[in-house]
């Protein structure tokens, strides 16, 4: 009798520690599958995500999603957090702050994985009872902003890091494009978006890769090519940037250089002078 009570107690103790398939559950703000998106043009997701639509937005980098309906918006859509809860996903995504930081996001919709990037900062009118001051804004391959109609790089870039197409965004990339690259991972404080352009030895190097934390807005000027260097397999770019990070507004002149192996090779940044 003692045995068989022993057994059961044993039983009863495994089922807490390791539940059954039918009574394990999806945990409320994570996104079971992770996976590249799929990268597709504005006019196309405005189809797929008419205005009014109800969707999850999945965070690239941790797999946490939330809801969110697009309430408004012609060149991008402008977006609000569903509920409550939805909110507090969304600031958990950016450290309890409300940030301008773009995030590289995927979206579910129709069978599709759509790669997109988000901002994290309300601003403008909001509706719904969901403790968000205003919406926010997601942008996809080709949306622009919609005062000045510019497409955004920062969010561009984004959209190709869901959609798992920097390095090939990097191949083709002039030598501008490529200092554009390494800006835009700066001013996002994300050296994956850099990485396709970098050298091994660069990217070892901490004094480089520690221009990639602590700075808490960026605005740059990319200069026109040196010709200095044969522009067929070497360049010299210059960058004006102004800066903010713990020490204040900082400006800077850096020189970049770079190299090509042939004609049919992506640019690599083999220097920077700062």
């Amino acid at each position: 009798m003692w045995n068989k009570m022993v057994v059961i107690l044993l039983a009863a103790c495994l089922s807490c520690i390791y539940p059954s398939k039918a009574d394990a559950k999806e945990p409320l703000t994570y996104f079971p599958i992770v996976k590249k998106g799929e990268v597709l043009e504005w006019d196309e997701v405005n189809k797929l995500l008419p205005k009014g639509a109800t969707f999850k937005v999945v965070d690239l980098e941790t797999g946490f999603y939330f809801q969110v309906q697009r309430r408004a918006g012609n060149k991008h859509a402008d977006v609000q957090p569903l509920t409550r809860d939805d909110t507090a996903v969304l600031k958990h995504l950016y450290n309890g702050k409300w940030s301008w930081n773009r995030r590289a996001i995927l979206i579910p919709v129709k069978g599709k994985m759509i790669a997109g990037s988000m901002h994290g900062m309300p601003h403008g009118a909001g509706a719904l009872e969901n403790g968000f001051p205003g919406h926010f804004c997601i942008h996809f391959l080709g949306s622009s902003t919609h005062r000045s109609r510019n497409i955004d790089p920062s969010h561009q870039f984004m959209i190709l890091k869901a959609g798992g197409q920097l390095a090939k965004y990097a191949s083709g990339a002039s030598a501008k494009q490529a200092v554009s690259m390494f800006l835009v991972g700066m001013k996002q404080q994300d050296i994956q978006i850099a990485k396709p352009i970098l050298t091994p030895a660069l990217l070892k190097d901490t004094k480089i890769t520690s221009l990639f934390k602590g700075i808490t807005s960026m605005q740059y000027e990319i200069k026109p090519q040196s010709s200095r260097y044969p522009p067929i397999v070497r360049t010299q770019i210059q960058a004006r940037i102004k800066k903010y990070d713990e020490s204040g507004l900082q400006s800077d002149l850096y020189t970049f250089l770079l190299e090509r192996k042939s004609m049919t090779d992506g640019w690599k940044i083999i220097k920077i002078r700062l």
